[in-house]
């Protein structure tokens, strides 16, 4: 893919706006971190204000669309993925900027890398006061609609959002020395032709970390050079690399480009700090945060899959934590966590790991409707204590009697089901007495006349294969028992009876 006419275009947009010394800054950060589209797929946003020299300040947007969540069709012999991109800038409820522009990628094949390290992207820009706004971007993938009657009548696409995104705009003070934030980039070359990094991610894929900075010295500064500080420090402050130097100031202003080495530096969250002074007392600093990530599961797997893993894994407030952490502390403490349960830590391979990984797949492939597999009540259960040591089955019960059947038997454990083909006049005709526990209330709520939902009874002889620390104390006697049923007719089956009230 070439990546000189979107930066050539990048150059035009702010051409007008600034001189040309600072064009190879058309790219952002965003304040706290780069944003995550939420939706269909992934994708991410950055921006930054960068100073004009006058009241105003421009704000740079930049938008990656990993490559593999996108689809790549077939034309004339070789592969397209399109993308429309949305973009709406809001002041109060006026909408002081809206733009609509696609972007599209052809290739010989479809990409060979199925990761971070492949994306398209984007950049745009606009000039604004300072003060705060709002800022939503929508990405749609041209190539793929949604799969309804809407999506196919009315061309409604797969998409994703960054809604209502915050956006400060400082005021830069013209009598002193400002630093527009950090910037984060993917690579550049001899003439500073670069590609952005607005997912902030290094490591595997990448190890060299590059810094893109723009500086505006006041007019009252006579100074020819600034004097530059960098330094990369873990979260708490620990410094793991920094770097003195000289940067030469033209027409008031410096732009200088740092590259790093990452590869002593663990999974993790880090900070980049820039301080620059400009003699007689004019002094700046900024920062920003960069993730390191060097397990390829955190390069391939979607974001929206760690968070599945996390919430089988974590309790709620755990969870909670987790899913606010950057991607290389995730990695950092699943690595962490998943060691302490590998069985045999002096291979490469992790077996608990591998088993979890397994029952989730399973999970995905067999028990998911309206939601993900993993998290449906059987697929929880599945994840937590493996396949059941006997499941019984009644995917159309001949009434209410079977379904008391199988409520009998979460009560006890040698009631005998018998194959709901015989003729069971005794369990036909049985009269139940009107008062009934609260799992049969449940069963029962929404069933009508003498039809019931289907069902299953998973049963454990002991107390399953518990891969989890937490999952091995959650109950107390052994021969577990659920009862599942699928109350509406659609194969969304629920939880509504155990033999043991399960301890989390």
């Amino acid at each position: 893919m070439s990546l000189e006419p979107q930066i050539l275009a990048a150059r035009r947009v702010l051409a007008i706006a600034v001189p040309m010394l600072i064009l190879i800054m058309s790219i952002g950060t965003a304040q706290g971190g780069a944003l995550r589209g939420e939706g269909d797929f992934e994708f991410y946003l950055d921006f930054a204000s960068l100073p004009t020299g006058g009241p105003g300040a421009i704000q740079i947007l930049q938008i990656a669309v990993p490559t593999k969540e996108l689809r790549y069709v077939e034309k004339d012999g070789r592969y397209l993925a399109e993308a429309r991109i949305t973009l709406s800038l809001r002041s109060d409820e006026t909408t002081v900027y809206h733009k609509r522009f696609q972007m599209s990628d052809t290739r010989e094949a479809p990409p060979a890398m199925k990761d971070l390290s492949s994306f398209l992207y984007a950049i745009d820009s606009c000039v604004v006061d300072p003060g705060s706004y709002r800022l939503t971007v929508k990405v749609e993938d041209l190539q793929r609609r949604k799969k309804s009657f809407l999506g196919l009548v009315r061309r409604v696409y797969l998409a994703s959002i960054v809604e209502d995104a915050v956006l400060e705009m400082p005021a830069f003070d013209a009598d002193r020395l400002n630093l527009a934030d950090p910037i984060l980039v993917w690579s550049y070359d001899s003439r500073k032709r670069y590609v952005p990094n607005p997912m902030q991610i290094y490591g595997l894929r990448k190890d060299t970390l590059s810094v893109l900075m723009n500086a505006l010295v006041p007019s009252s500064s006579s100074a020819d050079s600034l004097t530059v500080r960098v330094s990369l420090s873990k979260e708490r402050g620990e410094i793991v690399a920094s770097e003195l130097f000289k940067t030469p100031v033209q027409e008031r202003r410096s732009v200088f480009i740092r590259s790093y080495d990452l590869t002593t530096c663990p999974a993790g969250e880090y900070v980049v700090t820039i301080e620059a002074e400009a003699g007689a007392g004019f002094r700046a600093s900024a920062s920003k945060n960069f993730n390191v990530a060097w397990e390829l599961l955190s390069w391939r797997k979607p974001a929206s899959d760690i968070l599945v893993e996390a919430r089988l894994l974590f309790r709620d407030k755990e969870y909670e934590a987790f899913a606010q952490m950057s991607l290389g502390e995730q990695e950092k403490l699943m690595k962490a966590f998943w060691r302490k349960l590998d069985p045999t830590p002096q291979t490469a391979v992790n077996e608990t790991y591998e088993k979890f990984a397994a029952r989730v797949r399973y999970a995905d492939g067999h028990f998911g409707l309206f939601e993900r597999g993993a998290l449906s009540d059987r697929g929880e259960v599945h994840i937590k204590l493996g396949p059941p040591d006997e499941l019984i089955r009644r995917p159309v019960p001949k009434d209410r009697a079977d379904l008391y059947e199988g409520i009998d038997k979460i009560e006890d454990q040698y009631k005998i089901i018998d194959d709901g083909f015989s003729n069971r006049p005794s369990a036909l005709n049985a009269v139940r007495p009107p008062v009934y526990s609260p799992e049969e209330a449940r069963a029962l709520r929404g069933l009508a006349g003498s039809d019931t939902g289907s069902f299953e009874i998973w049963s454990y002889n002991f107390k399953g294969d518990p891969l989890l620390p937490q999952d091995k104390g959650m109950t107390v006697h052994p021969g577990l028992r659920f009862l599942f049923v699928d109350k509406d007719g659609y194969g969304d089956y629920r939880l509504i009876g155990t033999s043991e009230e399960i301890t989390q």
